[in-house]
């Protein structure tokens, strides 16, 4: 199989290239001084619809860094350099190998001699140096190392759950924000979700947004949305194949990815990705956002997805959050049906079916996703089924969250083990620790007042019941000023004062 290698736009195809051939786009990635990185695309016939567009791969040969000079590009060959290996980036590389017929998929893995399919190729790379800065440097490529085998009928290797340790300083503080995150089994506990909670101002969003810089390659990221970030460490480095940020405020703090190789810029549409990351969220240019550009987001969304082998994945994720019926219509294969289902739906369905899509289009498995406040401009029925959708969303790609709230509807349906309370102590001191009790199906009230501290126990609901208990004598007198029955919380606080009384007269 024949290399066409080039670095401008692709030329017209040179005399005695024949299909099917591999394009090699000559990235300028710099890894630490090495530079082997390129965009591969497949070409199967002169019709431009039959390209495959498989993503970033690393070349060595002879144990160096494959390059060719600038002077001689573009540049046919007839093969690959005599002991070269290449290993793509990203899951999504073998996945989209794998697609291709038998035939095929084996003459392009061999012909770029990838190591997945045959890891004897790894000694090839004989400098530790060139493995470990480039080869190995992002999430995605050491995932894709141990799972690009399930795609390509090669060996996989199980990759354990992320557990890490975070750390992070932010100016002002008087500490650093230091917390672990453990996604491991625990008894058959529901393990798929983390939750960074505690009051404004904890600094839950700036440690999502550092976590997010902090896994990925700084040249993922715009230069501008990389000033200002914390200094951070993430220890040991997680094993994700890609990294997915999502915000419902149009003033988040994640960063922004830098722009794609020889792909134009977008504008208006308020998400971007690059590589293995990808943003997901408000923040436009102009840092507005409003109903129409949450309508373009969402049929613009909508359009890859539908026309996947996902579409299936998608419409149950949105008969979830939304129903059925809106689902089927939504992933229309007709334009007109979809266009309509999108008029129809509220500002706040938009935009997280928007997500939702956006998600479903992006994730794969071993994907990482954090999540900044979902309970901004959704009402509790709504945040519920996000939740609900999210669950299903990373069951099915096997994926990973960690959510920053200070809502206690979510805190309810999180077991404890997966919680992590942000709070700060009178100098400012940052103090992250587990939650002490059971906060899974915990009464809504009880959560708002022993984690967030929304409840002053001298001004909420007890204090009065205590007064009117006092001045009415009983249980029954005091529900009898009420005109509707009281809650449980309310009751049982009643029933615990009565029951002091008889102790009291029995002793």
């Amino acid at each position: 199989m024949q290399f066409l290698v080039y670095r401008a736009t692709r030329p017209p195809l040179p005399r005695g290239l024949s299909y099917p051939y591999v394009s090699l786009f000559q990235d300028n990635w710099d890894d630490f001084g090495w530079r082997c990185r390129f965009i591969a695309t497949l070409h199967r016939s002169d019709d431009e619809d039959d390209d495959v567009d498989l993503g970033a791969i690393r070349i060595a040969t002879d144990g160096d860094a494959f390059r060719v000079p600038q002077r001689d590009l573009p540049a046919v060959l007839e093969k690959l350099p005599a002991r070269s290996a290449s290993l793509g980036e990203s899951i999504a590389y073998y996945r989209r190998i794998g697609d291709m017929p038998l035939r095929l998929r084996n003459a392009y893995l061999r012909a770029v001699a990838d190591i997945v399919a045959k890891p004897k190729r790894r000694d090839r790379i004989t400098s530790e140096k060139l493995w470990n800065d480039s080869f190995q440097r992002e999430a995605s490529s050491r995932h894709a190392l141990k799972r690009g085998g399930i795609y390509i009928g090669a060996e996989v290797e199980e990759v354990e759950p992320p557990a890490f340790n975070f750390a992070m300083r932010l100016e002002g503080a008087s500490g650093s924000h230091q917390f672990d995150i453990d996604f491991s089994t625990r008894d058959g506990l529901p393990n798929r979700t983390i939750l960074l909670i505690g009051r404004n101002g904890t600094g839950k969003t700036r440690a999502l947004s550092a976590l997010a810089a902090a896994v990925m390659p700084p040249q993922v990221f715009t230069e501008a949305s990389r000033k200002g970030m914390p200094s951070s460490v993430v220890s040991p480095p997680p094993e994700v194949s890609r990294v997915i940020t999502i915000s419902y405020n149009a003033f988040d703090e994640f960063p922004l990815p830098a722009e794609p190789s020889r792909a134009p810029r977008s504008t208006g549409i308020a998400y971007r990705s690059r590589a293995s990351y990808k943003y997901c969220g408000l923040r436009t240019p102009d840092g507005t956002i409003n109903v129409d550009e949450i309508e373009k987001m969402l049929a613009e969304a909508l359009e890859p997805v539908v026309q996947s082998d996902r579409l299936d994945v998608l419409r149950r994720i949105l008969a979830t959050l939304l129903d059925p019926d809106r689902a089927v219509d939504l992933t229309s294969e007709d334009e007109e049906p979809r266009r309509l289902a999108v008029k129809g739906l509220s500002a706040g369905q938009r935009l997280v079916a928007a997500i939702f899509s956006n998600i479903v289009g992006f994730i794969e498995e071993g994907s990482l996703l954090l999540i900044d406040e979902p309970e901004t401009n959704l009402h509790p029925g709504l945040l519920t089924s996000v939740v609900a959708a999210l669950n299903q969303t990373l069951r099915e790609f096997d994926s990973y969250a960690i959510v920053a709230t200070h809502s206690p509807i979510l805190l309810q349906q999180i077991p404890s083990p997966y919680v992590r309370v942000f709070t700060r102590d009178s100098t400012d001191q940052p103090k992250i620790k587990p939650l002490g009790f059971e906060s899974f199906g915990e009464d809504l009230g009880e959560l708002s007042r022993r984690v967030l501290g929304l409840a002053d126990p001298e001004r909420d609901f007890t204090h009065m019941l205590n007064d009117l208990y006092e001045r009415h004598g009983s249980v029954e007198a005091v529900q009898e000023l009420f005109p509707y029955p009281l809650g449980v919380p309310a009751m049982a606080h009643l029933f615990s004062l009565a029951t002091d009384d008889e102790g009291e007269a029995n002793g």
